[in-house]
């Protein structure tokens, strides 16, 4: 198995969890759903700052004390006042140390950010969770999703999120 077979099959046990958990109906009817999401394109033109806590291969970036919703929402407001046109925001526990508590607190501390949540998306709940949270994109890789990326790119779309990818020379686009 692939390395990002292995994230992408950890993400689908991780989902199935979380949806137990929170049905999509539960999603729907927090307040962050009801904001509409923002065409996150303006944000690829400037600086995407990228918010996570770990990178598969060296661990964790800051210590174990700092891998907090709190903190992640420090960081966003820092980032913003140094000029971040977007952020992309990890809710992938495991690999990136994030949370959706994440997502939740950045979008509470920078109400007008643009936001992208970063996940190894592998369901469409996973969509509904980024609604929920007050995204306005959401990561889509290509080679995971093989061909069923268009169909959940489409399924973004279809809830007002900007699915976005990142080609091989690292530069941000959208699907």
């Amino acid at each position: 198995m692939s390395e990002l077979a292995g994230r992408a099959a950890h993400a689908a046990r991780r989902v199935e969890k979380l949806k137990a958990q929170q049905p999509v109906e539960a999603l729907r009817a927090l307040p962050g759903y009801a904001r509409t999401p923002r065409d996150f394109k303006p944000a690829l033109s400037g600086i995407v700052m990228d918010l996570r806590f770990a990178t598969p291969g060296i661990g964790l970036l800051v210590s174990g004390g700092e891998v907090t919703a709190e903190y992640a929402a420090r960081r966003a407001v820092s980032a913003v006042g140094r000029g971040a046109t977007g952020l992309g925001v990890w809710t992938e526990r495991n690999f990136h140390a994030g949370d959706y508590a994440h997502l939740d607190a950045v979008r509470a501390a920078v109400p007008d950010a643009l936001l992208a949540m970063m996940d190894y998306v592998v369901d469409s709940w996973q969509l509904e969770r980024a609604r929920a949270g007050g995204a306005d994109a959401v990561l889509l890789i290509p080679e995971l999703l093989g061909p069923h990326l268009e169909r959940m790119a489409a399924s973004a779309r279809a809830l007002g999120l900007t699915p976005v990818a990142w080609d091989d020379g690292g530069a941000p686009r959208v699907l």
